[in-house]
């Protein structure tokens, strides 16, 4: 959804909403729905800078980073009874830019940086805010956590990211309470390169925890490892053991089941394996594979 001249950001938004159940689709205007727009994740928090009444429904029109496209997205979403927060709730983005220092809060790359925030709620304390500070201008993105003190946010951990020429270093992001304690967790989809033919995308699981990010699972959606070929076909046991291996192209998909009050991670995909010179697969293998929580973390796909 382009942002037009009309649309363009306003210095300070009137309000915050936060979407903490399931993603929620942007319409066009208020009252029109559109199946292929684009959506809010669950724990965004978007900045509001309208609200309208249509049909005895509230919408309020918000502007947000889209992840996959790298690029802002403007759009309307029915309010509904969920409550919109003042604008002195959560800080503008200067103030977090400050935070973050170095080029970040520069006066030039901070008008072409934008930020998708997220809340992650904590048991027994404020939510964190987690931001993904993407500016075209500058080789990393950044994924920041910000804690309350009081009435203020502090800088408390971050993670930087390569920004390539394929994609940026994040290109999705949910909130989920998958451990069932409170505290939620945050899974993305990241974009890799290792060289030509070894690429791929990763769908990693983590929670802050003690001022840090800890990461709790991760698992390939996508790996191409052909930057070096086996003399002949090698299919290891267990499954899981051929992924990434040389000569092969990797896809899957994750999907969480329920255990008791604990939601844990079932990889399924397939395995090609390629000899060289040769475009097609010689041989596959799929497979299917649940990673229990073991109290700490998730047991290792392989």
């Amino acid at each position: 959804m382009a942002v037009t001249d009309d649309d363009k950001k306003p210095l300070a938004p009137s309000g915050w909403i936060y979407v903490g159940d399931n993603t929620h689709k942007l319409a066009s205007r208020p009252g029109h729905q559109n199946d292929k727009a684009p959506a809010m994740a669950r724990g965004t928090l978007a900045p509001v800078f309208k609200t309208e009444e249509k049909n005895g429904a509230r919408w309020a029109q918000v502007h947000i980073l889209g992840l996959a496209t790298a690029s802002a997205q403007v759009g309307w979403i029915e309010v509904g009874q969920a409550e919109i927060a003042p604008a002195d709730a959560y800080p503008r983005d200067s103030a977090l830019l400050a935070q973050i220092g170095g080029s970040s809060a520069d006066d030039f790359f901070a008008q072409h940086t934008d930020i998708a925030r997220f809340l992650l709620h904590e048991s027994g304390g404020p939510p964190v805010l987690l931001c993904y500070v993407f500016c075209s201008r500058l080789p990393t993105a950044k994924l920041a956590a910000f804690t309350r003190h009081g009435e203020k946010f502090r800088l408390s951990t971050s993670l930087d990211y390569p920004i390539n020429e394929l994609q940026a270093g994040v290109v999705s992001l949910d909130v989920r309470d998958l451990v069932g304690d409170g505290n939620e967790c945050f899974v993305t989809h990241e974009p890799f390169r290792q060289g030509p033919e070894t690429r791929g995308k990763n769908l990693v699981i983590r929670r802050f925890a003690g001022d840090e990010f800890r990461t709790l699972w991760q698992a390939p959606l996508e790996l191409r490892n052909l930057s070096e070929f086996r003399s002949k076909i090698q299919i290891l046991d267990p499954s899981e053991k051929n992924i990434g291996a040389p000569g092969t192209v990797t896809t899957g998909d994750v999907t969480f089941r329920t255990q008791g009050n604990i939601q844990e991670p079932v990889w399924k995909g397939k395995v090609e394996f390629f000899l060289f010179g040769r475009e097609e697969a010689a041989d596959s293998v799929t497979l299917e594979k649940a990673c229990p929580w073991d109290g700490q973390a998730y047991t290792p796909l392989r």
